[in-house]
């Protein structure tokens, strides 16, 4: 689980760099901007949808098990489920924390600084669209799950 949040989370980052270099040969900063106004809100949304879909698959897990048995089929996804909500809620608290830092007047006077700034807010949102994709993907797993095939 460690390797997984590691290597999601350097993709992250580098998506984020990527956007800042973009932006700035655009000459624009429309993303960060829309993060600044957004990102708490769509974090929320994310983990409010993320939490119904987590109940579906909990009832069709449960749905599986009653019918055939086999609850350790499904050992690891509990564990995964709880993961990807400590996920996103941590992913609120870095946006709050570094949406803060990057408002900071002290941080704009530094270029360099508000570019890694800027960028770890990009890499946030990019994290929790990664939880998001993970979250379908489990879904849809669950949905052609065979029994007979665990």
């Amino acid at each position: 689980m460690i390797s997984q949040i590691l290597k999601t989370s350097t993709m992250s980052i580098g998506i984020g760099f990527i956007f800042q270099v973009l932006q700035g040969a655009l000459s624009t900063a429309y993303l960060n901007s829309y993060l600044a106004q957004n990102l708490i809100t769509i974090l929320i949304a994310l983990l409010a949808i993320n939490s119904a879909t987590l109940g579906i698959v909990l009832t069709k897990i449960r749905d599986l098990v009653e019918r055939h048995g086999n609850a350790e089929c499904f050992n690891s996804t509990k564990e995964h489920m709880i993961l990807s909500i400590k996920e996103q809620i941590a992913l609120i608290i870095f946006a709050i924390t570094f949406l803060t830092i990057v408002s900071s007047e002290v941080i704009a006077s530094y270029e360099n600084l508000k570019m890694l700034f800027d960028a770890i807010v990009v890499a946030i949102f990019s994290y929790a669209l990664f939880v998001l994709y993970d979250t379908a993907k489990g879904v849809l797993i669950i949905i052609d799950f065979d029994i007979n095939n665990g």
